[in-house]
């Protein structure tokens, strides 16, 4: 069940650019809400998704991001949103060729990249501020 619900998830994002809610992951699948919010707490529990605190709504399938940031991809005219720069590169690497941008924080400019056959334009560095062994220490944050 757990990886019926996930494979649905991701499906969602790709097709809708957007997070699926628990009421149509459990009628696509023909299960029960209950059935359902099992399967999410238990992929969250495995940190294959993040759901949004005290709820069951997605905030995070990685790459992907069930709520607005300051971090997109955009491939074919159609826009997801990612948790960080990292996953907007991940989103084009499933999708396809495409663009991603970030929003600067201090200066509120838009930054943009393109990727074309694996290539990004121009050239850049992306900078984390926390090691990858401490991400799910905050996972909001990171």
């Amino acid at each position: 069940m757990n990886g019926q619900v996930r494979a649905h998830i991701y499906k969602h994002f790709r097709d809708q650019a957007a997070a699926p809610s628990t009421g149509d992951i459990a009628s696509s699948l023909g299960r029960s809400h209950e059935e359902v919010t099992v399967a999410l707490d238990e992929l969250a529990a495995s940190h294959a998704i993040v759901l949004r605190p005290g709820t069951h709504d997605i905030w995070m399938a990685h790459p992907f991001s069930g709520i607005p940031t300051d971090y997109t991809a955009t491939v074919g005219g159609n826009t997801w949103y990612a948790n960080c720069g990292w996953d907007s590169i991940a989103i084009l690497a499933l999708l396809g060729d495409g663009t991603f941008a970030s929003k600067d924080p201090l200066t509120d400019t838009t930054n943009e990249w393109t990727v074309n056959d694996g290539v990004v334009t121009p050239a850049g560095v992306v900078h984390f501020l926390v090691p990858a062994r401490q991400f799910w220490d905050d996972i909001g944050y990171t």
